[in-house]
């Protein structure tokens, strides 16, 4: 084996340790690494109906014609350009989190207690009980909206939120479309309606009708056997979009 191959052989392994890196980079990995190892790409692109094979692909086709020795020498310094870039604490910290979460074994009765804490939260939120719904969360439950770039921490914070939530729809509804239940908590889909009567993190009052999907994960604690909070994603109208360019 060459020194060249050595070093190439050693980044690769490099490249399996470091925190995943951003869709373009870990393409262009891809690319130069199959490049390195089989040279051009002649195997027929995938149909459309396979986008993450059709996208590997067209990063592996897109060095078409580079010697083997050069895709060699671009991997090498790409894994040291990503190395040297500063980690993301917090992600690379959700990031073990979740593959802890992957290997967390399903126990029926469990399984059993996060569905009957779900249906008392939801209850709790359909008779307005705010005392219901933090009876369901853990002291130092979290409430994220990641769109909007906004949290509540703790049994404080959540009460923050359902009051401005309720005061700003006072006759909210949620109804459930979608729900899954494991051990790492709940996920549902539900379609909102309400009149939206007051200001709402940033939302002026339409005195008007609204209807929006949302997305909620309820992390589950399985020591205290609550929820650590929410977070909640939101599809809003068009209109919503536009007028307060929400991503």
């Amino acid at each position: 084996m060459s020194n060249l191959e050595q070093r190439f052989a050693a980044a690769a392994d490099t490249a399996r340790k470091l925190p995943p890196p951003g869709r373009a980079k870990l393409l262009e990995l891809y690319g130069l690494y199959k490049q390195s190892r089989e040279g051009d790409a002649l195997q027929q692109r995938p149909g459309l109906v396979n986008l993450r094979g059709r996208a590997k692909h067209d990063a592996w086709a897109a060095l078409q014609g580079m010697a083997r020795e050069a895709a060699m020498r671009h991997y090498i310094a790409l894994v040291a350009e990503l190395q040297a870039v500063p980690v993301d604490s917090d992600f690379a910290d959700r990031h073990s989190a979740a593959r802890e979460l992957l290997e967390r074994p399903l126990d029926p009765a469990e399984y059993d207690a996060i569905r009957e804490l779900w249906k008392a939260h939801s209850l709790a939120e359909d008779d307005r009980d705010i005392e219901g719904l933090l009876a369901t969360l853990t002291p130092d439950c979290r409430y994220e909206l990641p769109q909007l770039d906004r949290s509540f921490e703790g049994h404080a914070g959540a009460t923050e939120f359902y009051e401005r939530l309720l005061g700003a729809f006072p006759d909210i509804d949620f109804r459930l479309t979608s729900i899954v239940i494991g051990p790492q908590g709940v996920v549902e889909e539900a379609r909102v309606t309400g009149t939206h009567e007051q200001d709402w993190l940033g939302f002026q009052a339409t005195n008007e009708e609204v209807e929006f999907q949302v997305v909620i994960f309820f992390p589950w604690d399985p020591e205290a056997e609550l929820f650590r909070g929410e977070r909640v994603w939101f599809s809003f109208g068009r209109e919503y979009y536009d007028r307060y360019g929400i991503v």
